[in-house]
């Protein structure tokens, strides 16, 4: 008798740990896909992207945070993603098209051929940030900082750039025209055979800047610091 009811006993303790089981399994959110070593490419590795970074996007969303993330080719145009920090997240070919991106962290970020078209960076960082071909035409850029950034042949048609920090930023070839760069800080900055037509560049600091082949047609330059540190107007600034 005794034999039994230990034995009934042992099957209904059985029957409840499978079941506490398989509800903890189902209380758990679904694990995301890993990034694997071999899957990485040669600019993933330049950014120091780590290869096991779990990718969930409704997590990313709610806590914002995602540093060193592979996050190449994502889609998060038009999300509120103010006060986020991507450092040294691979964001290559990414749609952030019309996000809200007010100051948030993207340094180092890998963000080459990425849309941030209309998007709002006001007060962002993206220091050493690699913008290389990516648009950002028409983006809000207010205060940003884009210092040691490289944007080589990128897109900033109409971008609000006032105030910004671009110290030896790189704008090689970049399309700027009627950009507002007014008091932008420019010193040592790369704008070779950069498109400058009808840009706004009063009062914007461009010592020691490359001006070199850079289109000036119609920029408004009244009381910038030019490459060899005298104003537009000729005169030695106070």
């Amino acid at each position: 008798m005794n034999l039994r009811l230990l034995l009934i006993a042992a099957a209904l303790l059985g029957t409840c740990l499978v079941g506490m089981l398989r509800l903890r399994q189902a209380l758990q959110p679904p694990v995301a896909a890993k990034v694997h070593e071999a899957t990485l490419t040669k600019d993933d590795r330049a950014a120091n992207v780590t290869p096991e970074t779990s990718i969930d996007p409704e997590q990313l969303l709610r806590t914002k945070t995602c540093i060193r993330c592979q996050l190449s080719g994502i889609d998060l145009h038009g999300t509120d993603l103010s006060r986020a920090n991507f450092s040294y997240s691979n964001l290559t070919r990414s749609n952030l098209s019309q996000t809200k991106l007010i100051n948030a962290t993207l340094q180092g970020a890998q963000l080459s051929a990425a849309s941030l078209k209309a998007a709002n960076l006001q007060g962002a960082d993206l220091g050493k940030a690699n913008l290389v071909g990516a648009d950002l035409s028409q983006a809000q850029l207010l205060n940003i900082n884009l210092s040691q950034a490289n944007l080589k042949d990128a897109t900033l048609k109409q971008a609000e750039l006032r105030d910004a920090n671009l110290r030896n930023a790189s704008f090689i070839q970049a399309q700027m025209q009627k950009a507002s760069l007014y008091g932008a800080i420019l010193i040592n900055a790369n704008l070779k055979d950069a498109n400058l037509n009808g840009a706004d560049l009063r009062y914007a600091n461009l010592q020691n800047a490359n001006l070199s082949g850079a289109n000036l047609t119609n920029a408004q330059l009244d009381w910038a610091i030019m490459p060899d540190g005298t104003s537009y107007q000729g005169t030695t600034p106070y």
